[in-house]
């Protein structure tokens, strides 16, 4: 696949269509939410507890945390994920809002905030510095923060330079390109899905794993771990995911 392409600056602002959501239902399995979804039950407060989910999608974690008793708000960009959502969680204690998850203001405090996926990565360290500041304020005292990255350097190296996924339904085929003068995985895709062919460009800014720790301390959290799987295991260099739990004073 070329390698020869620019990735726009905001690409997730368009990004997330029906096509590319649905894509990522459909290579998600559910025992990798169940699995999610247990390690939520040991590191956040038990039901009813008011929680934040941001970015939320179509609410994989939100309608689930609802089911079990909790209170939910969630955020997302995308106008098809949040329909999603809203049809889903009719009858449950659950708020979904279309917004920029950089954007989202709420009166209220949380007892956890979660930040699960890979959203972290859309944006500049900077911007990641701010967001994360914003969600240790919507904490209220004792609440936790998690938050979830496959970007960290420590999990990505030696880098991949393509990948290909099949599924039921489509397949997915892209180029990985590393900009090393700013520390961004760019990647061209295509994506066919019902059987159609879409063209997809996106990026990930790269952090260590220490730079995310020092973002949660100066925010004013304290470091309760780092994780690498929902089984609670270390993390450690090669580790392909970051579990980031922090607790506020």
């Amino acid at each position: 696949m070329d390698q020869d392409f620019t990735v726009p600056a905001e690409w997730y602002r368009t990004f997330f269509t029906a096509p590319v959501n649905a894509f990522w239902e459909a290579v998600v399995p559910e025992a990798a939410t169940a699995a999610d979804l247990a390690f939520l039950r040991r590191h956040i407060a038990p039901p009813p507890a008011c929680l934040l989910d941001l970015p939320c999608g179509a609410g994989r974690h939100s309608l689930a945390l609802a089911r079990a008793g909790h209170r939910v708000t969630g955020v997302d960009i995308s106008a098809d994920a949040i329909a999603r959502a809203r049809a889903a969680g009719e009858g449950l204690a659950v708020e979904f809002v279309e917004a920029d998850m950089r954007d989202f203001q709420s009166p209220s405090a949380f007892d956890a905030v979660l930040c699960l996926g890979n959203s972290l990565a859309y944006f500049p360290p900077e911007e990641v510095a701010e967001f994360v500041r914003q969600l240790a304020a919507a904490l209220r005292p004792g609440g936790t923060l998690i938050l979830d990255t496959y970007c960290c350097a420590e999990s990505l190296f030696p880098l991949a330079e393509e990948r290909e996924i099949c599924f039921d339904g489509g397949s997915y085929h892209a180029a990985l390109r590393y900009d090393t003068a700013h520390s961004r995985l760019d990647t061209r895709a295509e994506l066919h899905v019902g059987g159609a062919a879409h063209q997809l460009l996106y990026s990930h800014h790269i952090v260590t794993s220490g730079a995310l720790v020092g973002m949660v301390t100066r925010a004013g959290l304290r470091l309760q771990g780092l994780y690498a799987a929902t089984d609670d295991t270390p993390y450690a260099p090669g580790s392909p995911r970051l579990l980031l739990v922090a607790v506020a004073p």
